[in-house]
């Protein structure tokens, strides 16, 4: 098993974000459950395809894992859900159709791949119905975000 790596990135898509920020990205009705492992509580949306472990443990891979299936069943594979950094042991996610990291260099786009973007709206947009996931952005966008790889 490899190392855990922190990579910066900029990702066109839709910040969805997590149980830290209490989904600050997404305007769904969420559920207060109990970690079943500290006790502790947290926020999860209400969607009708959250599985047993999103109830159960307070942990936001279990989230991503459910809808990175539910969209490779519906055609979307190839959009990615990509866990962020929200600060020190806490993370959030951003649907994504472009990850955007230089192999060295600045963190930068030009103005044609920038806009080229736009070709996956329809796709992120249809990602959303299939989550049945409202966000508070009306547009996908460019996000600048650190992610673990």
């Amino acid at each position: 098993m490899g190392a855990i790596e922190n990579h910066e990135a900029l990702m066109y898509g839709y910040r969805l974000g997590g149980p830290a920020d209490d989904w600050e990205g997404l305007t769904n009705e969420l559920v207060r459950y109990t970690d079943d492992v500290d006790g502790s509580s947290f926020l999860m949306p209400r969607v009708p395809w959250e599985t047993e472990d999103m109830r159960e443990e307070n942990h936001s891979d279990y989230f991503a894992a459910a809808a990175e299936e539910r969209l490779a069943a519906n055609g979307l594979g190839a959009l990615l859900l990509r866990t962020y950094s929200l600060g020190w042991e806490e993370d959030g996610h951003i649907l994504a159709a472009v990850v955007h990291q230089p192999k060295s260099g600045p963190l930068t786009l030009d103005p044609a791949s920038m806009s080229a973007a736009s070709q996956h709206d329809e796709a992120l947009k249809r990602a959303l119905s299939v989550l049945e996931l409202r966000t508070r952005a009306s547009e996908p966008e460019w996000i600048m975000a650190s992610y673990y790889a």
